[in-house]
């Protein structure tokens, strides 16, 4: 369950002492690799790079005899180097060879070029379930008050009023789907809006025709629930 104290409020409130350009990974890279990512990274960034250096890497990239080793530290370097045909070397490898450290790359990429170019401060917001259009990802999961089974109004009612209310918070709901004696939501929302406010009043919207849903609830921008850890959340009281 959210609380007033959370991770997710303590970052709104620190964005909003912070002023800069926010960049969010629109694709799901989970958690772990975006760490493996940046933590490669920041060993490499003092690396020499002329531009004869730059050119080698690009043409790594470009080889179909490169390991993948030699890859990463191609994507990674040019990343870090703030070199224009660098960030279009990536750009054109992301075509090809969409995986997440090929991903990752093109952000930072995208990010050093900007900070060169511009005196506003750039602020990367990491997210395992990405975002799209300024907007993050959030999965949300929900269960039956004391276990009972939704009725099929109940249902139709949770399908209704749950993305109206995102709907109202400027948010988008992508995914809803209920189950017996539990629901769960994958939505896309503006990282300043008071999220646990808005499903606190979905919920109670939807709680007006029964008290059917539990008030407490988990909702996450790291990843979705698996079988097995939805049917922990079931065993939870």
């Amino acid at each position: 369950m959210i609380t007033d104290r959370n991770p997710l409020k303590d970052l709104q409130n620190s964005l909003n002492r912070v002023k800069g350009n926010l960049h969010i990974l629109e694709t799901n890279v989970s958690v772990e690799k975006q760490m493996e990512y940046f933590r490669f990274s920041e060993e490499i960034k003092h690396d020499f790079s002329d531009e004869q250096v730059i050119e080698e890497q690009i043409n790594i990239l470009k080889s179909k005899e490169s390991s993948i080793r030699d890859i990463k530290y191609a994507l990674a370097f040019l990343a870090v180097s703030g070199n224009v045909k660098a960030y279009r070397a990536i750009e054109t490898y992301n075509e090809t060879h969409s995986d997440d450290w090929a991903v990752m790359s093109f952000l930072q990429a995208g990010i050093t070029l900007r900070s060169q170019f511009s005196d506003e401060r750039q602020i990367f917001i990491s997210s395992g379930l990405g975002g799209k259009d300024g907007l993050i990802r959030f999965y949300a999961f929900f269960k039956s008050r004391n276990g009972g089974f939704f009725s099929d109004y109940q249902k139709e009612l949770i399908e209704k009023e749950i993305p109206y209310i995102v709907q109202r918070y400027n948010g988008i709901t992508e995914e809803i789907i209920v189950q017996n004696n539990y629901f769960h939501l994958l939505f896309l929302i503006q990282l300043n809006v008071d999220i646990k406010k808005m499903i606190e009043e979905a919920i109670e919207e939807c709680n007006q025709y029964g008290n059917f849903i539990n008030k407490d609830f988990v909702i996450t921008n790291v990843k979705v629930f698996s079988e097995e850890e939805i049917q922990d959340e079931l065993k939870r009281r």
